[in-house]
Parts: structure tokens; C-alpha cells; sequence
């Protein structure tokens, strides 16, 4: 490993420590004490049980409403995605200089998978973010498979998350769960990927990929850290520019489908037959896209409504899986729509499958 690619680790290593240990463990520490409804302004708390930036009133009519919601969640992602953009930046001229990160991330099948789900876990990101990250970084290379591993496995692995929710619900909904998110990284995506060709359509220009050195003489070491960091910056506001525009459009849909769906809604579909409730959680909790643990507020919400463990686990997997949101984002790495829609349905049906166990387990729990 030459200068400059020493100086790129560093460069990654810095922003994924800095984003860790000054916003991701703190953000996720909070929204436990919220959990745990030890929050000092528990009256603050909006429709998904966190404080909302622009409080979403019953009265408000539905135009408003999704507005308000769509600011939400932006602020809620705000922090998570514009690292996402920073480390993706900071990944992908990694990549492009030094061919053994290269051809790590284009390994197929379940091995990619699950490669690319243990690269993802410490990312501790939610799927927005995760999969601005991911795409970013597997933008010049990498497989269908580890572009996916990286999302999933930082979204249904989080271990904060998965140690939290064994402290607030029943064993066997986080079963179900951890039951499902295997099946999910290690058998679905290497099934419905490996039709695939091994280097998918680039997000950024061949132009500027070609402008980030495979080899950089070694000069002195400023030149070296001033080639890094211009590689960097030209990647991070490249990837801005494209993806920007898709995570505001996955947002305002994702606020579309929670403005549908408001609290005093799902109290009414709790009174229904418990396999059409797991039915349509699932397919709630497909259609949102939500920043990172918020899937345990709104397991929280279900459970204080008086919902079954079926439906909670329904909620638990779909709510932070693939979804509409990572389906505007992967689309173009995945060669078009019909992945994404076979990934976004295999969700909704395995969220089916997570209800369903859970309910069965919970005899034997």
C-alpha cells in the first residue's frame, strides 16, 4: 500500500470514528431514553413517538401534513446521510486507488452478502443512509451483493438496536426477526442477484473516475494528503449532486405513506383479524423508510396500542429494511426496477413470514 492510500484509510477511518462517536452513539443513546420513556420532554414527542422539528397537528390537512412530515424525517437523517455522503466520498477514492478494497467488494453470492453485511454493522446507519454509503462506495465496482450486504446488515444487525429490543419486547419477536434477517442477506440477495453482471452501471462519470489516480507517485507528503483530500472532495460533491435529489424524493414518498397511516389509524386495524393486521403492518412498514432505531419507537407505539408480537415483529423487520427509499437510491446500481421491486415485495412477504413466527414462538418463549 503506496502514501496515498495509507493517507485515504486514515482519511475514512477519521470520518466514520468522528460520525460514530460524535452523533451515531449519542443519537442512538437518546432515542433509547425515549424508549425507555425516560425523556425529559416526553409532551415533545410527535406521531412516531420522537421530537419533531415541525409537530404534525390531527387538524392539519394533508398537503401540510406531508410537508411537516417530510421535514421530519430530513432533520431526523440530516446528520446520518450528510456523513453518508462524506464516507462514501472518502470510500470510493479509496477504491478506486487500491484495487484490494476494489476486488473485496466484488465478491458474489453469499459470500459478497455476507461480506458486505459485516462491513455495513459498524456503520450503525439506518437504510437511508446505509445505502447513500453503499451505492456511493460500490459506484465504480463492486457487487450487486455487497452493495446490499453493506445496507441490510447495517440496518437489521445493529447491535445497540437488537440488545434493546430484548429489554422491551418478547423473545420472540427478536427471533422472528434476527430468524428473518439472515434468510434476507444470506439467501435472498444472492438468489435474485446473481443474474447480475459483476460491474453494474456506474452512479458517477467514467470521466471523473478517471480523473482519482490508481497510482499516485509518491512525492512529498503534502502532495500526497492534497491529491487525497481533492479526491475526496470531487467524489463527495459528484455523489452530492447525483443523489441529493433521489433521497428528497425517497423522503417526501416515505412521508406520503406515514401521513396515510397516522397513529389513530393503526389503533383501528388492531381491532382486525390478527393474520390481516400482520398483513398490513407488513405492508406499512415495507412503504416506510425511517432514520436509524425507529423501527423500536414505532414497535413501542404497536405494543402500547395493545398489538399482537406477530405485528410488532411484522414492524421490527419491514420498517428498516429495503424499501421505497433505498429503491430510488439502488436502482440504477441494480440495472433498473425489477430487482428493487422483487427485494421490496420479498420484504413485505418475509415481514409476513416474521409476524407469523413470532406469534408461534411466543407459546414456546
Amino acid at each position: 500500500m503506496n502514501k496515498e492510500n495509507i493517507i485515504k484509510s486514515t482519511i475514512l477511518a477519521a470520518f466514520l470514528l468522528l460520525f460514530l462517536l460524535g452523533s451515531r452513539f449519542q443519537s442512538e443513546a437518546s432515542k433509547v431514553v425515549c424508549i425507555e420513556e425516560k425523556c425529559e420532554k416526553p409532551h415533545d414527542h410527535g406521531e412516531l413517538s420522537f421530537h419533531e422539528a415541525f409537530p404534525v397537528d390531527h387538524h392539519d390537512k394533508f398537503a401540510l401534513a406531508t410537508v411537516k412530515t417530510s421535514a421530519n424525517f430530513w432533520v431526523a437523517n440530516a446528520t446520518g446521510m450528510t456523513f453518508a455522503l462524506v464516507i462514501a466520498g472518502a470510500g470510493l477514492s479509496l477504491v478506486l486507488s487500491y484495487k484490494k478494497v476494489s476486488s473485496f467488494l466484488e465478491h458474489r453470492g453469499m459470500k459478497g452478502a455476507a461480506l458486505g453485511s459485516i462491513i455495513g454493522m459498524p456503520l450503525n446507519m439506518c437504510a437511508n443512509c446505509s445505502a447513500v454509503a453503499s451505492v456511493g462506495i460500490n459506484s465504480s465496482s463492486g457487487s450487486a451483493e455487497s452493495t446490499l450486504g453493506i445496507i441490510l446488515g447495517g440496518t437489521l444487525f445493529n447491535f445497540i438496536g437488537i440488545a434493546t429490543m430484548f429489554t422491551l419486547f418478547d423473545p420472540a419477536v427478536v427471533v422472528s426477526r434476527i430468524v428473518f434477517s439472515l434468510l434476507m442477506i444470506l439467501l435472498v440477495i444472492p438468489l435474485v442477484s446473481r443474474n447480475l453482471p459483476t460491474r453494474q452501471q456506474p452512479v458517477v462519470k467514467d470521466s471523473l473516475m478517471n480523473a482519482i489516480s490508481c497510482y499516485f507517485p509518491e512525492k512529498t507528503f503534502l502532495q500526497t494528503v492534497g491529491k487525497a483530500l481533492e479526491d475526496w472532495l470531487m467524489l463527495t460533491g459528484n455523489l452530492a449532486v447525483k443523489l441529493l435529489p433521489l433521497m428528497l424524493i425517497g423522503t417526501v414518498l416515505v412521508a406520503l405513506v406515514r401521513v396515510m397511516f397516522p397513529n389513530d389509524v393503526l389503533e383501528v386495524i388492531g381491532t382486525y383479524n390478527s393474520l390481516i393486521v400482520i398483513v398490513i403492518i407488513s405492508f406499512i412498514g415495507t412503504c416506510l423508510s425511517i432514520p436509524v432505531l425507529f423501527e423500536i419507537l414505532l414497535g413501542t407505539v404497536l405494543l402500547q396500542l395493545g398489538f399482537s408480537n406477530g405485528a410488532i415483529a411484522a414492524m421490527l423487520f419491514t420498517a428498516p429494511s429495503y424499501g421505497i427509499f433505498t429503491m430510488i437510491l439502488t436502482r440504477e446500481k441494480l440495472g433498473g426496477y425489477r430487482l428493487p421491486f422483487i427485494l421490496i415485495a420479498t420484504t413485505f412477504l418475509f415481514g409476513i413470514g416474521t409476524g407469523l413466527l413470532a406469534d408461534f414462538l411466543t407459546s414456546y418463549l
